[in-house]
């Protein structure tokens, strides 16, 4: 639809001016301009302060090479961390566990009195 408007003596068609409602969102349309992109920032803030503060170590702690290593016979009260501890004070007791169960074949952690295993020795 037009509107006729007269300018000067002339007769002059301008288009009506279709009046639209502003934009308004809703609830989930702020949500979703405003809490996601936060969401995201602060996630990828998290992954790379991760990155960064954490550095890789796979394998730092390596094994013992071969010929490194001692028989042990495991007494009554013994456990793998008993024995790990006192046969290895400067390591931490977990790598010595788990380079034990390597050289031994172990499944679990679990030793029984009489049973002979061979233990890694510091150098």
């Amino acid at each position: 639809m037009a509107h006729t408007i007269v300018l000067g003596g002339r007769l002059v068609l301008r288009p009506a001016r279709s009046k639209q409602p502003p934009l308004r969102l809703t609830r989930r349309g702020r949500i979703v301009l405003v809490v996601l992109p936060m969401f995201v920032a602060t996630l990828a803030l998290l992954v790379a302060w991760a990155g960064f503060a954490a550095p890789a170590r796979a394998g730092s702690e390596h094994l013992v090479g071969p010929g490194t290593a001692v028989t042990v016979t495991v007494q009554p009260g013994d456990s793998l961390w008993t024995i790990a501890a006192h046969r290895v004070p400067d390591q931490d007791p977990r790598v010595t566990i788990s380079q034990i169960r390597e050289l031994n074949d172990l499944r679990g952690s679990r030793v029984l009195p009489g049973e002979q295993i061979m233990v890694p020795v510091t150098s």
